[in-house]
């Protein structure tokens, strides 16, 4: 296994790994693994995303409650 990773179990519901293994079968993923890293990447990124949003929203109402 490369440096830059670590191993994680996980478990998951069996209708889940079922949707999981269709991706696999169906090319969109090279294997389990590479769907769940990209599935991981996607929270990552948008809670990261939701985050910023939060945060300009309450500046953005912060300033607007100075202006009145």
């Amino acid at each position: 296994m490369s440096g830059d990773r670590e191993s994680v179990s996980v478990s998951l519901p069996t209708e889940l790994v079922e949707r999981l293994d269709r991706l696999v079968d169906d090319g969109v993923f090279s294997s389990r693994s590479d769907a769940l890293r990209y599935g991981a990447r996607v929270v990552v990124r948008e809670e990261r995303q939701q985050r910023l949003h939060d945060q300009t929203d309450n500046e953005v109402r912060e300033d607007m409650a100075e202006q009145t």
